[in-house]
């Protein structure tokens, strides 16, 4: 564990640009495909995080070729058309929920293949018995557990798609449904998926690059069933990865909190991810977001006009930005119901849970509900305790949790000059955690800290 990073706070208006990272989500569905597919994939802008490393690692484990250019931020997958070359292998997921159930789904086309699967102690207690229950039921596998049923450490022994119905339950998580959506068509007969209740915006992505990959277009009928036919994946020999729109809330937020402009490159007026639609969170503070020749220009005039009060706010959709704004929220008074985000509580670490031990560790008055998160803001106690810390040489300090978005949330809280004097007043435990999805995510802040300035 790396030593706690001091925050610099920014002294002047943003005034900058920032390149993100390609999308974690797209990048890992994307290797998928393109294993998947029949022909070479040429993936530019992916992003390259330990949790698309994992990925890469799994696919080269399983046969196949992969070529990464890490500076061109490339990646060429050749595709086997459905199937996997090599038929036993031990596979480590690390803390990588993508690829835990995405490559889970994908091994049971290996039809007679053998492949042993583990994780970090924190994979080991995430949900997957959506997901084994499902390929069970439909005969594509059947499994053997080293530990607790349901979970990390198993034996996944593939039995092919070969057709059926099944109800999928994705209620702790979209990608139990997206995994299903990707593989199952590369089997013999058609499968029907039933799940009514999933978060829509992920899901949304995967049918949007199934179409990239030349399977027809899918929609859920009225009961919210998907009916797969027999697709034969084709490679489009070259996809640009999205760039990262849960990544883009930081600068988001941090723009509004500090007030000036910023311009946020490669991003489309009608981008493929939910997490689009903070933008329509923090609008209600007064930042505004122009889209122009795939490009934003986000923009706070005034960040001491920010509209405060009291508001209730459904995350479900959403919830990767949740902690976004929980993070900054001691900056906008009043106080805010962050609700639909009990999912979370099953993710890198309980969500909610660990951010309303370190909003209090700041003076703020939390409620935690099952499904929620109140915060009552004091900003005047933040102030204090920061006085406080200083006035003991001490700075006030986060815990991550090993989890990336509570480092890079914070990370914007600490980048404003709340005692004004430009002097860091808080730090962050193990910014190395952003390495998931974010490796240079703290370099990147400091570049545009320096080019603000």
């Amino acid at each position: 564990m790396s030593d706690p990073l001091p925050i610099q706070p920014f002294t002047q208006a943003v005034d900058s640009s920032i390149e993100l990272p390609g999308s974690k989500s797209i990048t890992n569905r994307a290797l998928i495909l393109a294993a998947l597919a029949k022909g070479t994939t040429r993936l530019e802008g992916a992003l390259f995080s330990r949790d698309t490393r994992i990925m890469l690692a799994a696919l080269e484990t399983l046969g196949f070729q992969v070529s990464a250019d890490e500076a061109a931020h490339t990646i060429t997958v050749r595709g086997e058309g459905g199937s996997i070359p090599v038929k036993e292998a031990e596979l480590h997921i690390g803390n990588a929920g993508t690829a835990a159930r995405f490559l889970t789904a994908f091994l049971a086309l290996a039809e007679g293949g053998s492949y042993q699967l583990d994780g970090d102690p924190a994979m080991r207690e995430r949900p997957m018995a959506g997901l084994l229950d499902a390929l069970v039921a439909l005969d594509a596998a059947e499994f053997e557990f080293h530990g607790e049923a349901g979970h990390f450490p198993f034996t996944l022994k593939a039995k092919g798609y070969h057709g059926g119905s099944v109800e999928v339950d994705a209620s702790s998580s979209s990608q139990i449904l997206s995994a299903l959506l990707l593989s199952a068509p590369a089997g013999s007969a058609p499968t029907t998926l039933s799940c009514p209740d999933v978060r829509p915006f992920y899901v949304a992505i995967t049918l949007k690059l199934r179409e990239a990959f030349g399977a027809q277009a899918l929609e859920a009928d009225d009961a919210g069933s998907y009916t797969l036919e027999p697709t034969q994946y084709s490679s489009p020999h070259s996809y640009a990865i999205e760039p990262d729109l849960s990544a883009a809330s930081y600068f988001l937020a941090l723009t509004l909190i500090q007030g000036g402009t910023l311009k946020i490159p490669k991003v489309g007026n009608d981008p493929l991810q939910g997490d689009a639609h903070f933008v329509d969170v923090l609008s209600h503070h007064g930042l505004r977001v122009d889209a122009e020749n795939n490009e934003w220009t986000v923009a706070c005039a005034n960040p001491r006009d920010i509209q405060r009060g009291h508001r209730e706010i459904d995350f479900n959709t959403i919830s990767d930005t949740f902690l976004t704004y929980a993070a900054i929220a001691p900056l906008l008074g009043g106080s805010v119901r962050i609700c639909g985000i009990g999912h979370t509580r099953l993710q890198e670490t309980d969500r909610i849970a660990g951010m309303a031990a370190e909003l209090s560790k700041l003076g703020q008055l939390v409620k935690e509900e099952p499904e929620a998160l109140t915060v009552s803001i004091k900003p005047n106690e933040l102030r204090a305790r920061a006085l406080k810390a200083r006035n003991e040489g001490k700075l006030l300090t986060i815990d991550t949790y090993e989890d990336h978005r509570f480092a890079m949330s914070f990370g914007i809280l600490g980048s404003f000059d709340l005692l004004e004097d430009g002097q860091p007043w808080l730090a962050i435990n193990d910014p190395a955690c952003c390495g998931k999805t974010f490796p240079d995510f703290f370099e990147a802040l400091e570049t545009m800290r320096a080019a603000s300035s």
